[in-house]
């Protein structure tokens, strides 16, 4: 029973949780392999990377072939900037079985040019198998829309782009649908109407200097997070997209929005700030490799806590925000282009678009109310200045800066879980302002919707 319990906290993405619970079977000599997978697994998302190679590389001894351990830990050395390592892996999980389309991915992400028309003709045969998950079908379709955009057919590869959105919304559909109500109809509609319980001052909060990045993936924000992480200061740790504030709103509001008699218009978004500060600083423990957060400043680049800054700065009142952002119409693109099935908005234009003219009005409303707590990082402006803006990066946040904190790239211990960590091993290059022009069309049914779409 607990480790169905475990396996459905992992589900929940409860990790804090789940991680007590696997540690408890491990404890009780509770015999059975898969404690092992899945400590690996939690400790990668927990951000403790030895810990979760440890793990995998002991479920590994015991079922060396085991294509799940194989791929995740593939996943863990891209990860940590391994990328020979990761490729060796990946090449010998399609040796294993040529009809498994995860591995190809994987090699598609270490770098695109590693798929050749030979592996391209294999993934095509696997969009008729049926014996992959909906999932996989919508890697399936988003692989070959790359090919299509490299060959540059981009009717064909729109085509298969929307049917692996599709695909990948529906392989999670209670989930993301669920997930589309609290955006929506929720954080969006409440996010300045917060009434907060116990709202006496919560002096711990005052002891830290915490950083949040904010804003639209592909912005720019996991650039900012190295050069910031690669500080001359000692011990400041990013979380990564930890998702710690989030998380701990939903376990007080949840069970009120996703109750079957639900009512909207009597609806109040209160918010218990004691037991909210305690559950926070509890993720964020296990986020720090389970240890306090005994450094004064460290890092949660959650990009959604744009909606939450009033919750933050309620028990972080020295919390500063840097806002990422880049040209609206290239952020819309770049997301639909990208594979970012964690996000139940990413997968269609018209999501994308909702979503994103909820963040600007979220973040000018809050950039009118606390104007000395949030910084605007344009990714354009800094990849022309880099120097300049990230000495003023590092003056908001009240951080010495020293020129080495612009050869992030160089650092070995560099450990990026996101889609840009390809990019933040190489120098800050100049932004390609008509990378994302070709597909502007796809944004026309929406400009009269949206007067910030200038097409």
């Amino acid at each position: 029973m607990k480790l169905l319990l475990g396996q459905k906290l992992v589900a929940q993405k409860e990790y804090s949780k789940a991680l007590k619970v696997f540690l408890n079977l491990k404890e009780s000599n509770f015999i059975n392999d898969e404690i092992l997978f899945y400590l690996g697994l939690i400790y990668f998302e927990l951000n403790n990377f030895d810990k979760s190679a440890y793990y995998y590389n002991k479920f590994l001894e015991k079922k060396p072939n085991s294509v799940k351990a194989l791929y995740n830990i593939a996943f863990l050395k891209q990860s940590m900037g391994e990328i020979q390592a990761a490729k060796i892996i990946y090449n010998k999980l399609i040796e294993q079985d040529k009809n498994k389309v995860r591995p190809y991915y994987g090699l598609f992400t270490l770098n695109s040019n590693n798929l050749n028309d030979k592996e391209f003709n294999n993934i095509f045969k696997l969009k008729n198998n049926f014996e992959h998950s909906i999932f996989e079908n919508g890697i399936i379709n988003y692989l070959l829309s790359k090919k299509e955009k490299k060959n540059k057919r981009i009717s064909k590869e729109l085509e298969y782009l929307k049917e692996s959105h599709n695909l990948i919304y529906n392989s999670k559909k209670v989930y993301n649908d669920s997930s589309q109500f609290y955006y929506n109809q929720i954080i969006n509609k409440f996010y300045d109407k917060v009434k907060f319980l116990n709202s006496k001052k919560i002096s711990i909060g005052d002891k830290f200097f915490p950083i949040y990045i904010i804003g639209l993936p592909r912005s720019g924000s996991t650039l900012i997070e190295a050069i910031l992480s690669s500080s001359d200061e000692k011990n400041i740790n990013s979380l990564g997209e930890c998702h710690v504030v989030n998380t701990s709103i939903l376990e007080q509001i949840g069970p009120k929005i996703y109750k079957d008699d639900f009512d909207f218009n009597n609806f109040n978004f209160e918010i218990n700030l004691n037991i909210l500060s305690k559950s926070i600083l509890d993720k964020y423990k296990n986020f720090n490799n389970g240890n306090k957060l005994n450094n004064k400043v460290f890092i949660d680049k959650s990009l959604e806590n744009f909606f939450n800054i009033d919750v933050i700065l309620k028990i972080y009142p020295n919390a500063k925000f840097l806002h990422t952002f880049r040209n609206s119409l290239d952020s819309i693109i770049s997301i639909y282009q990208s594979m970012l099935p964690e996000l139940s908005w990413a997968h269609s234009i018209e999501n994308i678009t909702q979503y994103v003219n909820n963040y600007i009005n979220v973040v000018n409303y809050y950039k009118n109310k606390y104007p000395d707590a949030i910084m605007d990082i344009n990714l354009e402006k800094f990849t022309l200045n880099s120097e300049k803006i990230s000495k003023e990066i590092y003056q908001f946040c009240g951080l010495n800066w020293n020129k080495e904190a612009l050869n992030f790239y160089k650092r070995k211990n560099l450990k990026v879980k996101t889609l840009s960590f390809n990019q933040v091993r190489k120098k800050v290059s100049k932004y390609n302002e008509k990378k994302y022009s070709p597909y502007f069309h796809l944004l026309e049914k929406y400009k009269m919707k949206f007067n910030w779409l200038n097409i």
